[in-house]
């Protein structure tokens, strides 16, 4: 079964190009997309929340603005998911909680206003571990979300609903955050593209909390020509890429800490990467990845107290949280100020060590996740003849770094493993070192086809 038809405009460019040329109206993209919506939601459960009447009230808008030669912008008329952390006005924003039902946002996130700005006609809100905290999906109010490669497995998370619709070709993009991984995550074991961006970059207004020193709103995507043009409509202008005329820009493939308990089919995409990446006229050179140890326990000690806090959850809030988020609450309670501060100090070693690393390069590469999508009902996953504990060897474990260094990062589809399953890379570059991932990402993606997966029968 299908929801794609030979024709069909699939990626943002596609359609802001069907949409100029008059071949399609938006009301027609937002019908087709609200269609997949439906024809995926039994396999995925990747959506919340589904406007049709307001969606289509949008696209009418849109349309008629276009008619009038008012469009707000190439894009205007283009469908786009958001996760269930952001506030749109006039519906609820629950972070996927029992504890936050019926929480009807006053007025729209700043990014979302960013997203209205361009003309895009938001269809509905995206499932996600619940609160963000968690990077498998598997915790949420609305029932976990299936990986539309198939829907046994895990999507990641925090962003997995955004990550399966891209993926399953629902909408070309969608709005995402990021922790601890949570937007690189889900795009590496959808197969999106995926960016985190530098802390700070993009404002965290009417965005449900997790950790606000590390959170940071971006986009998925299912292309890279898609990826930075969100990443434009979310900055209010066009990201140019790395000028040219710098020269050859060198990266460097990280070992140590990002090759130790990693699955053999990650290790071989980072490879492929790094021949791809050379084969483009980008210089590779290998890099220790020694002195990253114990950094998942910094980067919970940051999370949990910041999350403590910042969420303050009532006693009746309390008691509808799930227990496996309630315990992340429950360990930033229990910091004392000196745990506090010896955490916050040794991610300022964390900063320093991805500074050292990036001394004479230009970004580094690193896989994203230590191992593909798993069973949703797994405990183990076999790496190299051995069984490696999911909870000790977290789907987070390689991303936390960058969140509490403050970098950008981006998530590229780089590979799939012998059973169909997709397998991400990351490429990590200095804090607002967007251009240089910008044009790494474009080096990449020449010759690029994004894959479909089937719609289950």
């Amino acid at each position: 079964m299908t929801t794609h038809h030979p024709g069909d405009p699939e990626t943002a460019a596609e359609m802001a190009a069907a949409l100029a040329s008059g071949e399609v109206s938006s009301v027609e993209l937002v019908e087709l997309a609200l269609e997949r919506a439906e024809a995926w939601q039994q396999a995925t459960n990747a959506f919340t929340q589904r406007w049709p009447e307001e969606a289509a009230a949008s696209a009418r808008a849109s349309d008629e603005r276009r008619t009038n030669g008012a469009a707000f912008g190439p894009h205007d008329g283009v469908p786009v998911a958001v996760k269930d952390l952001f506030d749109v006005a006039g519906h609820e924003t629950t972070g996927c909680s029992r504890a936050f039902a019926g929480r009807v946002a006053a007025a729209d996130a700043r990014v979302v206003t960013r997203l209205r700005d361009a003309g895009l006609v938001l269809i509905g809100k995206t499932n996600q571990h619940e609160l963000a905290a968690g990077g498998t999906n598997l915790v949420s109010a609305f029932g976990r979300t299936g990986n539309p490669w198939d829907p046994a497995r895990i999507t990641g998370g925090s962003s997995g609903g955004s990550a399966a619709a891209v993926a399953a070709g629902v909408v070309p993009w969608a709005l995402g955050s990021d922790t601890g991984g949570s937007i690189r995550i889900p795009s590496s074991m959808c197969g999106t593209f995926g960016l985190k961006p530098t802390t700070g970059r993009w404002p965290l207004d009417g965005v449900m909390p997790l950790s606000p020193s590390m959170d940071c709103p971006g986009p998925l995507a299912g292309t890279a020509e898609d990826l930075w043009a969100l990443a434009d409509l979310l900055d209010g202008h066009r990201t140019p890429a790395r000028d040219a005329s710098e020269g050859l820009p060198t990266v460097g493939v990280v070992d140590g800490f990002y090759a130790t308990h990693v699955h053999p089919d990650v290790l071989s995409a980072v490879a492929t990467t790094a021949r791809a990446l050379a084969a483009a006229g980008v210089r590779t050179q290998a890099l220790d990845g020694s002195g990253l140890d114990g950094v998942r326990d910094i980067w919970f000690a940051v999370c949990c107290s910041e999350f403590a806090d910042a969420l303050a959850p009532t006693p009746e809030q309390r008691a509808r949280i799930h227990p496996d988020v309630l315990a992340w609450i429950e360990k930033g309670e229990r910091l004392t100020p000196l745990d506090r501060s010896q955490a916050l100090t040794r991610r300022q070693d964390v900063a320093a060590w991805f500074a050292r690393a990036l001394e004479g390069l230009d970004a580094l590469l690193v896989p994203t996740t230590p191992y593909p999508a798993y069973p949703a009902d797994a405990r183990t996953v076999a790496m190299a003849g051995e069984e490696v504990d999911v909870a000790a060897i977290g789907p987070g474990r390689l991303t936390c770094p960058v969140n509490l260094a403050g970098l950008p990062a981006v998530n590229l589809p780089a590979a799939f493993t012998a059973g169909g399953l997709p397998v991400g890379v990351s490429l990590v570059a200095r804090a607002n070192a967007e251009p240089m991932l910008r044009s790494l990402t474009a080096l990449w993606a020449e010759g690029f086809e994004p894959r479909r997966p089937s719609l289950p029968s």
